[in-house]
Parts: C-alpha cells; structure tokens; sequence
C-alpha cells in the first residue's frame, strides 16, 4: 500500500488551521502523516498542532522556516522534504471539504498523473455559520447554494475538455495545477524538482509548476465531482493580490514550453541554504 503524506502550508490564521484539523479528523479516509509547514508565523501554529494532535489520527510533524515576506513555494519545498509519503497532498490552511474528499484523491492517483480540484468559495456569511458539527460531519447542504454546487460540475467538465484538447493538440496544458487543491506522486514531483523557489510573493508559483508537470509528460485530472472543497473567506494578507512574479513566469512559460521543466532552485537545490525548523509531534 502507497503511503500518503497531507502538506498544509500555513501562516497565522489559527482558526482556519483549527477548522482544516478538524474536518481532516474526520475523513472517510485516513492519511499516514500530516506536515504543517510554517512561513514563520507570528501566532503559536506549533502550540495549536501540539493542542489538537491528541484527536487526530496519524503522524503529524511541524517544519518552521523564518519569516522572509511570502514564500510559499519554499514552504511546500519544505513540507515535501520532511514528508516520507509516496504520494502527497497540498491543501491549504483556509480549505475544508467533504467528507470523501481526500478519498477521492486516493481513489484516483496514479503515476504520471497529477489531481486537482475546484473549490467553492465560501462568503464572509458563509464562513461566519460553519459550524464543528459540519466539519465533523463533511456535510454542507444546509450552507452552500445550489448555483456554488453547480460550479463544481460545470468546472469538472471544463477540465474534462481541456484534457482532450491536449490530447488533440489544440491547448499547451490540461486541467491548471490549483497549489492548494492538488496532488501528485514524490517521484513526479521530483522529477521536475517540485516547486520553483525563485517565486517569493504571491502568485503563479503553481501555475509554473503545472505546466512543469505537462511539459515532463505528467498531466492533471479533475475526478472532483460529488465531493468538494470549500475556501473560507478572509481578508487577503501580507501581499494580497498583487502579483509579484509575472515577469518572471512570462519568460519561464518560454523555456518550459522549449522543454525545460526542471527548475534551477526547488526541493532538491533549495534557494537559500537557512536553517528550517522541524519537530515530529506524534
């Protein structure tokens, strides 16, 4: 049996992080470890991991790197190095599902593949009347609209299309890699060297993974149908929506397209050589 690592990225925001434990506890399937990789936050993450591991059923470890500005893609680098898993999941600190939702990545995976989903994205209402009870339950009728429902499905047979345009050559990539809803084996994610650290601030570190991933012969699949994720709402952070890295992912989508998949700075050669805080918790 393929064992499987959950990566969950994390700064601050220890309500969401508490929400996303407790939804992970009760999942119809159980994961080997989970790793909460840090962006060196202010408030005590550790403390609350530490907290709330007496209820969850797995190994959990903790990574911590000290807080430069944004670096996201650094952080999941580093999760995937303190990971043993063979395949991994990347889920965000404000993503909660369904209660089938990690089972369907596990339902699915297969090498040389990697998964992705589309999430609702929850109001500020919304998010306001999640309830434990919900969470533990994976069950959200009562709080999402049918209209948020429907684009699940209308996204799935999106990304149903854009694999056969790839197939027939008329679109460069398959379904987008979405950073905090996808999955994809170790091997394949070392194979192009994981995510390029080169991207600090926010924005199209996953963008430049994915296409990595189709260029290296690894495409996405959407099977995200009947279970779902949800984005709880915030305010934006530290950067917000400025994206910072464009003018370098423009001249990356150049080179990838000409072949190159293997990023200079990733898992394997990280940008700055710093040390990463790591403690197993359980």
């Amino acid at each position: 049996m393929k064992t499987i690592s959950l990566i969950i990225p994390v700064f601050n925001r220890l309500d969401f992080l508490g929400r996303a434990l407790l939804c992970l506890q009760h999942q119809s399937f159980r994961i080997d470890e989970l790793v909460v990789t840090d962006d060196g936050s202010s408030e005590d993450v550790l403390g609350l991991v530490k907290e709330l591991a007496k209820d969850l059923p797995f190994h959990i470890k903790y990574v911590r790197q000290e807080n430069k500005g944004f670096r996201l893609s650094k952080i999941r680098n580093n999760g995937v190095r303190a990971s043993t898993g063979d395949w991994l999941i990347f889920l965000d600190q404000d993503i909660i599902y369904t209660n089938g939702f990690i089972r369907t990545f596990v339902d699915h995976f297969q090498p040389r593949r990697f998964l992705v989903s589309w999430e609702i994205r929850l109001d500020e209402e919304q998010t306001k009347n999640l309830t434990p009870d919900m969470l533990r339950a994976g069950n959200y009728h009562g709080l999402v609209t049918r209209r948020q429902l429907n684009d699940i499905g209308r996204q799935y047979r999106k990304d149903l299309f854009y694999v056969l345009c790839k197939k027939l050559h008329v679109r460069h990539i398959g379904p987008k890699l979405r950073g905090g809803l996808f999955a994809v084996s170790r091997a394949d994610f070392f194979t192009v060297n994981g995510f390029d650290e080169n991207y600090q601030g926010w924005g199209n570190e996953d963008d430049d993974l994915g296409r990595r991933l189709d260029a290296a012969g690894i495409t996405g699949k959407n099977p995200f149908f009947r279970e779902y994720p949800m984005h709880m709402w915030h305010e934006p952070h530290r950067e917000g929506t400025r994206r910072v890295n464009l003018e370098y992912y423009s001249e990356r989508v150049k080179q990838i397209m000409r072949g190159d998949f293997y990023c200079t700075y990733g898992i394997n050669n990280p940008r700055e050589q710093e040390t990463v805080d790591y403690m197993e918790i359980k």
